[in-house]
Order: structure tokens, then C-alpha cells, then sequence
């Protein structure tokens, strides 16, 4: 085991407690029947709906000004895929344990796991990579154009269309609505606020005549309302109606929801994301009706069990509401019905929070073919290169051996024939390899090379803007008895 991983397995096993203890701590503040102490809201998110995607935006907008729009659009294409695989693998894994999450623990614990690839910006940054990629699939350079120009259309399609849908949905529930006047409704609505501490209560409370069910529309806190159909409620539904809204909205479900849609369209030719995306908006509903019955008696269960059956109604977007799926009714009755106490399931968050984040980058892409001379001619000029400074590591042996060529010419046309792919992923290749470094330069660019095993490091210098290594993948490997025939020892360096 190389020091890298045991360094990033450390690094990630204090994440992963840190992560659980969090989860832990806010729950049990959730616990607590008063209103929390001093100015801390009462529910929040365990985990934000836009992490991963507010990482990759960056990624995508800092890439452009920096390396330019070439080199960003290797780098995209390297995080899409990434997240595309992960991610697939992780949901599918998913929905194969879900229900025996659902059988041994808390609802709370079930509807994090489904938020947990949002932790994979992580990932992106210097530290999290691994060494080396484990299974690697090759493709043409016109072949992964092809498929990401698909792949990109049906990723927008589906979350631009369903984006539209959302804002036409919002725009149907707000038409005629009307602003809440009634005193005593408002009264319970500001205790309720109170009562969690809400940071932000200037929330709309609002009757539509175009609402069949209570729920709450908008991502952003100024823009939300929480919108109650025509007709009457009880104070006691009310008060249960508002608990529920208001759970949705300090936990901010709505951008978990709009973060699950983000992950279904990066897999949009998935059949089984569209299954995640709805098992898992029935596990938020389903932990929120966990807290919403948190210490309540026989009879406030039967009325919101009842409320649920009489109230259920459409949902599209990234709306919350009290009742809307069919196909979890039954489950989510018996377990407001029938009190049973479940485990936390703190310690299966932190585990599989640390298997999710370790386990990224295992699998890579290599793609578009080229030489090592249009490489190098990429990032310097067409004209030949000289080489110096030519030193040979190799495992097992402490000293470094310096070399020259004995044939130029014979070195150069390997150099321009070597093949080297682009490979998607960040590899920080640090185990014991067998490594040729030297010098190339031109009249006017100056590189640091490295070749080892299967990959060619090269690190341009001298009036370039790039300042990395960038890593090239070898699929045929290095000839190191070929080179070794025609590499003079000259002096040990140490």
C-alpha cells in the first residue's frame, strides 16, 4: 500500500467521522420538542443539493480563463466521466440495499445515502487521487466526441426540460393564488417558524385554488412559498401541515431534489437512475415524516396518516409536498401508523461515505491517440528537439543512473512513435516505477519529460502559462530493452 493512500485514507476516515458525527449532533438537535437554544436553526441539511454541481460549474468557468477552452474541455470530459461511473455504480449498488436500509434504519439515515455522491467534488481536489487507475477503456478521439455530444444533448434535454417543467408547474400554482389572512392560520404559521428557529421567515404563505396538496415550491429562500389548496383544515392539521413544510425547507429538499435530477440526467441512458430518482424522493418524504412524528401521541399519527390519504395530489419539479407518490402511500402509512424503533445508522453513513470517496477514480478512459512528437510539438514548436540530462530510476535501487544516447537518431524515432492517449481522471502515479527522465527543448520551449511503464509525464516551461505536469497514458507500454540498448550509463547520481 503506497504512503499516498494511507495518507488519503486517513484524510478521508476523519471526513467520514466528522461527516457521521454531524448528521448525529443535528438530529439529535431535531430531537428536541422546544425550540433550540440561542439563534441555532433547529432543521437543517445534512448534506447540500448543489455541491457537486457548483463544483464542476467552477471547474468549467476557472478552466476556460486559466488553460484555455481546449484543455477545459479535456478536463469536463475527464469529471463527466468520473461522476457518470461513480455515480452508476454507486445508485445501482443503492437501490439493491435500499430496502434493507429501510427494514433496520431510521428514514433519516436512508434519504442521506441517496445525497452522498454530492460529496464526490471532494474528489476534484490535489490529494483525493489516486495512484493509478485500475481499468482502463480506450476509445477513438472522434468516438468519445460522438458520445459526449450525445451524452451532452440528453443531459441538457433532460435537465433543462425538466427545469421548464418546474417553472411552468411553479408559475400554474402561483396563478390566482393568494396571500394568507387569516390570524389565527398565521399564528400558527409564526409559532411553528419560531418554534425552529428559522433563519429566514419571511416565507410566503399563500391559497391556490390550483394546489390539491399542502406544499412548498422555489430553491431559493426568497422565492419560496409554501402553498395550501382551497379548501378548510382543521388547526391541528394546519399545525401538522406547517411542521411538515417547514422540515422541507430547513433541510432544503428542494435542491436535494434538483441535485438527484442532476444525477439522472448525467446517467440520462440509465433505466435505473430514473428508479433512484424516485425511490429516493420517497425516502425524503419518509424521513421527513419521521421528524414531523417525532414524540407525538396516537392521535396526531392517525390525523396525519388521514391527512396524507385525503390530500394527495401532483408533484413535478422540485416542489415538496405532503402527499404526492402513490407507490410509497402504503409504505409511508404503516410507518406513521405503527411506531417502531429503527437504528440510527450513523456508522453505516461513515462507512459507506469513506468506501465512496476512496473508490473514486479506480476507472479511467484513454483517448485520442497521438505521437509523442505531436505532443511535444503542441507544446512547442515542429522543428526537432534536442535532449539532455538523461537519468534512469528503477525500484529496488537507491542510486539514480545518469545516461546519453548512444544513437540520436535512433532515440528520436522512438520518441516519434511512441504512442500516448489523453486519460481522464487525476492520478498522482507516485509508487516505485521504473522512470527514463530527461530534458527536451527547442529554440524556444523548454520540457521536462518523464517516461514510466505505461505513462508520459511532460511539465512545458519557458513562457508557457501551464506550469503542471500533464499525463499522458501509454497503451503499449515502455520498450525499456530497447531503450536500455541504446542508453549509455555514464555516472551514478545519488
Amino acid at each position: 500500500m503506497s504512503q499516498d493512500l494511507l495518507i488519503k485514507g486517513f484524510v478521508v476516515l476523519i471526513m467520514s467521522l466528522v461527516f457521521a458525527g454531524t448528521i448525529f449532533f443535528r438530529y439529535d438537535d431535531e430531537s428536541r420538542m422546544k425550540s433550540s437554544e440561542g439563534n441555532q436553526q433547529k432543521y437543517l441539511p445534512y448534506i447540500s443539493g448543489n455541491l457537486l454541481l457548483s463544483c464542476i460549474l467552477a471547474v468549467a468557468i476557472f478552466g476556460v480563463f486559466m488553460f484555455g477552452v481546449q484543455e477545459t474541455t479535456k478536463l469536463i470530459i475527464s469529471v463527466c466521466f468520473g461522476v457518470f461511473v461513480h455515480t452508476s455504480l454507486y445508485y445501482i449498488a443503492l437501490i439493491v440495499t435500499i430496502p434493507l436500509f429501510r427494514k433496520y434504519m431510521s428514514a433519516r439515515t436512508c434519504a442521506v445515502l441517496w445525497m452522498l455522491p454530492n460529496y464526490l467534488y471532494i474528489t476534484l481536489y490535489s490529494g483525493m487521487e489516486v495512484n493509478a487507475p485500475l481499468v482502463v477503456f480506450h476509445a477513438s478521439q472522434n468516438v468519445v466526441r460522438l458520445i459526449f455530444c450525445i451524452w451532452l444533448t440528453g443531459f441538457l434535454a433532460v435537465l433543462l426540460g425538466n427545469i421548464v417543467s418546474h417553472l411552468v408547474f411553479r408559475s400554474n400554482i402561483l396563478k390566482n393564488a393568494k396571500d394568507v389572512t387569516n390570524i389565527e392560520i398565521l399564528e400558527i404559521w409564526n409559532e411553528k417558524l419560531e418554534a425552529a428557529n428559522m433563519r429566514y421567515k419571511k416565507y410566503r404563505l399563500i391559497v391556490s385554488p390550483n394546489a390539491k396538496t399542502p406544499l412548498s415550491v422555489g430553491l431559493f429562500r426568497r422565492k419560496t412559498c409554501v402553498v395550501l389548496p382551497d379548501k378548510e383544515y382543521s388547526l391541528e392539521e394546519l399545525r401538522l401541515i406547517f411542521q411538515h413544510e417547514i422540515v422541507h425547507i430547513g433541510r432544503e429538499d428542494s435542491w436535494s431534489k434538483f441535485f438527484l435530477l442532476f444525477c439522472t440526467a448525467m446517467c440520462w441512458f440509465n433505466p435505473l437512475m430514473w428508479i433512484a430518482m424516485r425511490k429516493s424522493a420517497d425516502d425524503l418524504e419518509l424521513s421527513c415524516d419521521e421528524t414531523v412524528l417525532l414524540d407525538v401521541d396516537d392521535e396526531d399519527r392517525r390525523r396525519y396518516a388521514e391527512l396524507i390519504l385525503s390530500t394527495a395530489g401532483d408533484e413535478r419539479g422540485f416542489t415538496t409536498c405532503l402527499s404526492a407518490s402513490a407507490s410509497a402511500m402504503r409504505y409511508r402509512l404503516k410507518n406513521i401508523i405503527k411506531t417502531k424503533t429503527r437504528r440510527s445508522g450513523i456508522l453505516v453513513v461513515g462507512v459507506i461515505f469513506f468506501i465512496l470517496v476512496m473508490s473514486y477514480g479506480y476507472v479511467a478512459l484513454a483517448y485520442g491517440e497521438s505521437s509523442t512528437k505531436e505532443l511535444i510539438q503542441y507544446w512547442g514548436e515542429a522543428e526537432k528537439f534536442q535532449v539532455e540530462q538523461m537519468y534512469l530510476s528503477t525500484p529496488g535501487q537507491e542510486n539514480t543512473i545518469r545516461l546519453e544516447c548512444e544513437d540520436e537518431e535512433a532515440f528520436y524515432r522512438y520518441m516519434d512513435d511512441l504512442m500516448a492517449e489523453n486519460l481522464t481522471g487525476k492520478y498522482s502515479f507516485s509508487d516505485d516505477r521504473k522512470m527514463l527522465s530527461f530534458i527536451c527543448h527547442t529554440s524556444k520551449v523548454r520540457m521536462y519529460i518523464q517516461l514510466s511503464d505505461d505513462i508520459i509525464r511532460i511539465l512545458p516551461t519557458d513562457g508557457t502559462k501551464r506550469t503542471e505536469w500533464h499525463f499522458y497514458y501509454l497503451p503499449e507500454g515502455v520498450d525499456w530493452l530497447y531503450l536500455e540498448s541504446i542508453l549509455i550509463p555514464i555516472t551514478t547520481s545519488y
